[in-house]
C-alpha cells in the first residue's frame, strides 16, 4: 500500500472538492476531517471517501456554501438545520455552537437536521471536550434512511448503525473519546473489507436470507443482507435497544425522521448534549477525581494477549502519533479509484512518500 504525507492528502482532498464548487474553507474542514480520521487509525472513515464526497457535490446532494440556520431555540434546547451542506461542516457548526451558548449555561441540547454524512462522530466530541470543562454526547440515526441492520430477532435491514460519541476532559494530552456504532461492523469497514479482498468477522452480517456469512459480498448482493446488532448472538438486544433510542433521540427530537421504509431523504440526523462540568462540581476537583480513576483502571495486569489496558480514545493518540511522523497509508483499491477520479478532473495526484 502507498503512504502519503498528511499534508499532501489534505491538499488533495481540498482540490478535489473546490474542483466541484466547494468553497475553500469548507473544503479544507472536510479534507483536514477525513485524513485526521485517518491519522487516528479509523482508514474506514478516512481518504477511501474522498471519492464519495466529490460525487456528493458535483450530483448536487451536497448544497454547499450552505449556512447552519437555527429553526427554534428556547432554554438552552436548539433546533437547527444543515442546509444539505456537508456533515462535516454542519457537525462542526453546531459544535461550536454549543460551545459558544454552554458559556452562558449549564446544559445546552442540539437537534440537527438536513443534514448529510457526518463521518467519524468522535472528531465533534473531541472538539467539545477539548475546552477542558465540557462533556459532550452526540448520535446520529440515518436521517430515516440508510438502512444496514437488522434489528434484534430479524433478518431485514432497517436501522442504521446508529453511531454514539461520548468526548470528556482529561489532564492527559488527549481526551477520553468513545466513538462506537450500535452494529457488529460498520458501512466503512466493509467497503474497506471489500477493498482489501477480506472476509468479514463472523458474528457481523448475515445474508439475504438471514444465514451468517463472512463473505461482503452477500452484504451487498440482492436481496440485501444486513449488518447485526451489537451484542449478537448473546446480548444482541442490548445493541438493538440502545439503536433504537439512539433513533428516536436524533430523528424523533431533530424532525429527521426515525428509520422508515421509504425516506425523502438520506444522512445523518443529530442529537448532542453538552454539559459544563463546573455546574456539577468544582472543575480542579473533577478533573483529579478522573485522573485517579484512570490510573486505577490503568494499574490492572494486562490478561493474556494484551499488554495494557487503553481507554477510549488513548490508541487513536498513540497511532496519530505514529502516522504523523511516519505517513498514512492507503490501500491499493482506494487509491485506485481516488487516482482516477484525479485524472477526470485533471488534478495531480500526491507522490508516495516512502
Amino acid at each position: 500500500m502507498p503512504r502519503f504525507h498528511a499534508e499532501d492528502l489534505k491538499r488533495l482532498g481540498c482540490e478535489l472538492f473546490t474542483h466541484v464548487g466547494v468553497p475553500a474553507d469548507e473544503a479544507q474542514l472536510v479534507a483536514d476531517h477525513m485524513v485526521e480520521a485517518g491519522l487516528l487509525g479509523h482508514d474506514t472513515h478516512s481518504v477511501l471517501r474522498f471519492p464519495q464526497y466529490t460525487n456528493m457535490a458535483r450530483e448536487g446532494q451536497v448544497k454547499a456554501g450552505a449556512p447552519l440556520e437555527i429553526l427554534q431555540e428556547k432554554d438552552g434546547v436548539i433546533q437547527v438545520s444543515g442546509g444539505w451542506n456537508y456533515g462535516p461542516v454542519t457537525a462542526t457548526r453546531a459544535a461550536e455552537l454549543a460551545i459558544e451558548r454552554a458559556r452562558t449555561r449549564a446544559l445546552v441540547a442540539i437537534t440537527v437536521r438536513d443534514c448529510n454524512h457526518v463521518a467519524r462522530l468522535g472528531r465533534f466530541v473531541d472538539i467539545i471536550a477539548r475546552q477542558g470543562n465540557l462533556i459532550a454526547i452526540l448520535c446520529a440515526n440515518g436521517h430515516g434512511a440508510d438502512l444496514a441492520v437488522a434489528p434484534h430477532g430479524g433478518r431485514e435491514r432497517r436501522l442504521p448503525t446508529n453511531p454514539l460519541a461520548v468526548g470528556i476532559p482529561t489532564k492527559r494530552d488527549w481526551p477520553i473519546v468513545l466513538d462506537m456504532t450500535t452494529s457488529m461492523t460498520s458501512g466503512g469497514a466493509l467497503r474497506d473489507y471489500r477493498n482489501k479482498n477480506q472476509p468479514v468477522p463472523e458474528g457481523s452480517i448475515i445474508d439475504g436470507e438471514g444465514r451468517p456469512t463472512t463473505d461482503v459480498e452477500d452484504y451487498y448482493g440482492s436481496p440485501n443482507g444486513a449488518m447485526l446488532p451489537l451484542g449478537f448472538p448473546l446480548m444482541g438486544h442490548k445493541g438493538f435497544g440502545l439503536s433504537l433510542v439512539i433513533d428516536i433521540l436524533a430523528g424523533g427530537l431533530s424532525g429527521g425522521g426515525c428509520s422508515q421504509a421509504n425516506p425523502p431523504e438520506t444522512g445523518n440526523a443529530l442529537f448532542l448534549t453538552v454539559l459544563d462540568i463546573s455546574a456539577f462540581r468544582d472543575l480542579a476537583e473533577f478533573h483529579g477525581e478522573v485522573d485517579r480513576f484512570i490510573d486505577w483502571l490503568k494499574s490492572s495486569p494486562p490478561m493474556a494477549g494484551f499488554d495494557e489496558v487503553m481507554l477510549p480514545g488513548e490508541n487513536s493518540h498513540r497511532i496519530y502519533q505514529q502516522r504523523q511522523h511516519q505517513g498514512l497509508e492507503v490501500d491499493d483499491n482506494a487509491w485506485d479509484q481516488i487516482t482516477a477520479l484525479a485524472e477526470e478532473l485533471g488534478i495531480a495526484v500526491p507522490s508516495p512518500a516512502n
